[in-house]
């Protein structure tokens, strides 16, 4: 499943940039996700907590900022998680780009991510709205940080 989203943040490229490539501080953006421990420089494990619909899943991950190109201010993540029951998982590589406009920075994210078990049985549409408003929670809490 491939999701494509974007949002802007009223403040300067840098400092939006400075958060998104930290990954401690840009995981307290997201809704009910947690860096547990920091394995080195690059990598985390987290643990993240998603309701689609009915289904409510805890996800043991692993996070890997895989790559970060601050001259072009893009950054790849890739993550992987299990289900903290063992009844699925979820693998998904993130892209992260951003660009100054007019004294505030445009972020889009492109994700591909395989997720299975109880989420995956809800349906992709489902998942994609609950995804859309992740991320609109996730740029309300990094504006409010920067």
């Amino acid at each position: 499943m491939t999701i494509d989203d974007a949002f802007d943040v009223a403040a300067p490229l840098e400092k939006v940039w400075a958060v998104l490539t930290d990954v401690p501080r840009v995981a307290t953006c997201i809704p009910n996700a947690r860096i547990t421990d920091t394995v080195d420089d690059k990598t985390y494990r987290a643990k993240v907590t998603v309701k689609v619909g009915p289904v409510s899943v805890t996800y043991k991950a692993t996070i890997v900022m895989t790559s970060i190109d601050d001259a072009a201010h893009s950054a790849t993540i890739d993550i992987k998680g299990d289900d903290v029951t063992g009844r699925g998982g979820v693998k998904a590589t993130v892209v992260t780009a951003a660009s100054a406009i007019d004294g505030s920075t445009h972020v889009t994210l492109h994700t591909d991510a395989q997720v299975s078990g109880m989420i995956a049985s809800i349906g992709g549409r489902l998942i994609e709205g609950v995804a859309k408003k992740t991320t609109a929670q996730f740029a309300e809490n990094l504006a409010a940080i920067v």
